[in-house]
């Protein structure tokens, strides 16, 4: 998923002590780590793992907010199939 306004989505990849790291930050966000939520700047899935950091923190809710109603609306899709 994409934000608009040429924000870049992530800046950088999770490389901090306090947060597990992403062993495959190269592969798509899967269901299993929704929901997602801002702590700070930080993105973490529900386990706690830092996928992404943003620019400020309202940046990080909306992004949080964005990927969690893009996985629920994926899911949707696939619940009417």
């Amino acid at each position: 998923m994409f934000v608009s306004g040429g924000v870049q989505l992530f800046q950088r990849m999770a490389r901090s002590r306090a947060c597990r790291d992403r062993s495959d930050r190269r592969l798509p966000l899967r269901s299993e780590n929704f929901p997602v939520q801002a702590r700070g700047r930080e993105i973490v899935t529900q386990d706690g793992v830092m996928i992404a950091v943003a620019a400020d923190p309202a940046m990080a809710e909306e992004i949080a907010r964005r990927l969690n109603k893009s996985d629920w609306s994926d899911q949707e899709d696939q619940w009417a199939l």
